[in-house]
Formats: C-alpha cells, structure tokens, sequence
C-alpha cells in the first residue's frame, strides 16, 4: 500500500472512532507507521488536507458498498445491516467517518465540504435504485436523502445506546416509506384462449 493510501486509510479509521479533533497526528503516525515527513511531503496543508483526503477515500470505499447494496432485493436492509455489523464488530466504538468531517467545519473545512459532496453521491446511488423501482426521479431523490440522513443518524444513535435497536428501527420505517411511494404492481393477464 502507498504511503498517501496508509495515511488516508489511518486516519479515516481513527475519525470512525474519535472524530476529527479526537485524530492527532502522533495516533495517525502510529497506525499508519509513516514518519511524520510522510504527512507533510503527502500533504503539505498538513492535518487538515489529510482529513479531507481521507473523507474523500471513505466515501468512495463506502459508495461501491452503497452501489453493492442497492442491488440487493431490499437496499436499505443490506445497508443497515452493513452498518449493524461495524457498530458490532467495534463494540459500538466504530461510526461514519463522513459523519466526523462533517462536524469538522472549524478544524477542516475542506473536509465538511467534501462529507456534503460523499453524502450527495450517496443520495444519487439510492435514487438511481429508487427510481430504477419505478418511483418518480424527485420523489427517489428526496428519499435517498431520506434514507442517508435517516441511517446515518441511526448509527449515531446506535453509537450512543450501545444497541443495534435504534438502526433496525429507522431502517424499518425508511423501507415502509419508500413501500408506500412505489408504485402499485400490476396483475399480469392471463391469455385468453
């Protein structure tokens, strides 16, 4: 793995855990095991380009988990059970590193900026399926944005209790809204002899 990709990879896992102001350079130096040279001759605006370099990385690995998703016959279910895995995996430690930059306006602002780019790609990727089902285009995007905001906020609050409930629950709701926007099948018809 190169240099750029271990310091990218490095900090957004660190962001997952502690946020941006909780993801020191000494922490990233230590998971990445680069020097500290390393950051600056990758990333001259130093922290704060590396956080938005690695907000960028993130929501790319997370977007081709998306794209993997939405062809699932139920996309919001795969989605959150991703999410339910990590939140499990990491004792409930593990959250959206996407989420940490962009509450990161003061200390990266090139970072909140890009987390509203992620998040706006994401919402495309879920319209895209939305609409492929047959939903209205503006109707399918004012969904995904729906379905980001409403998962993402769950893994927050899955974060916080320690539990899983908060994810399931949204998630639930989110499928039942978008039932009720699809349009109704049609009965196939039988030929008449």
């Amino acid at each position: 793995m190169r240099v750029r990709d271990r310091l990218t990879t490095a900090t957004a896992e660190l962001m997952q855990r502690h946020g941006v102001a909780g993801t020191g350079i000494a922490q990233i130096l230590d998971a990445s095991g680069v020097t500290r040279r390393s950051i600056y001759l990758n990333f001259p605006g130093g922290k704060a380009e590396l956080v938005a370099a690695a907000t960028r990385s993130a929501g790319e690995e997370m977007a081709g988990t998306i794209g993997r998703c939405v062809d699932e016959p139920d996309p919001v279910a795969a989605f959150a059970s991703m999410w339910s895995d990590v939140l499990i995996s990491t004792d409930f430690e593990g959250g959206c590193p996407i989420v940490a930059a962009a509450c990161s306006t003061d200390e990266a602002p090139e970072a909140a900026v890009a987390a509203a780019e992620v998040f706006a790609q994401w919402g495309r990727l879920l319209a895209e399926r939305l609409a492929r089902d047959g939903i209205a285009e503006d109707v399918a995007l004012s969904l995904s944005t729906t379905v980001v905001a409403g998962l993402e906020g769950s893994v927050i609050l899955s974060r916080a209790a320690r539990s899983t409930k908060p994810l399931e629950q949204v998630a639930q709701h989110l499928e039942e809204l978008i039932a009720v926007n699809r349009p109704p099948t049609r009965p196939t018809r039988r030929a008449t002899r």
